[in-house]
């Protein structure tokens, strides 16, 4: 099971999210200057819309981290609080990317 809830602003240095990957599941990790209007990142599969999805984004020492625990491997849309694109991921399964938008 994915313990994303255990992420949390201010998390002392040394402790990590637990992540639940493996097969065809991977993990992304984005980093960003700074906070979302909304607090939160969404992405959704290349092509489709209709499958975003979001998660939190959280202060993490000098940066401003967004984790997307467990995705099924595939090409995915990066997007804004406004809707607009930011940038083109791909998700490998057991495989944690990390994206750097700072």
């Amino acid at each position: 099971m994915t313990a994303i809830h255990q992420w949390r602003p201010h998390t002392p240095p040394g402790a990590h999210p637990v992540l639940d990957i493996g097969g065809d599941i991977g993990a992304l990790i984005v980093y960003l200057p700074e906070l979302t209007a909304s607090g939160e990142l969404t992405v959704q599969p290349a092509g489709n819309p209709a499958g975003h999805f979001h998660t939190g984004v959280h202060e993490r020492g000098d940066a401003w981290v967004a984790i997307f625990p467990e995705m099924v491997e595939g090409d995915y849309e990066l997007i804004d609080d406004e809707g607009h694109w930011l940038a083109d991921v791909t998700v490998t399964g057991g495989e944690v990317g990390e994206l750097d938008l700072r």
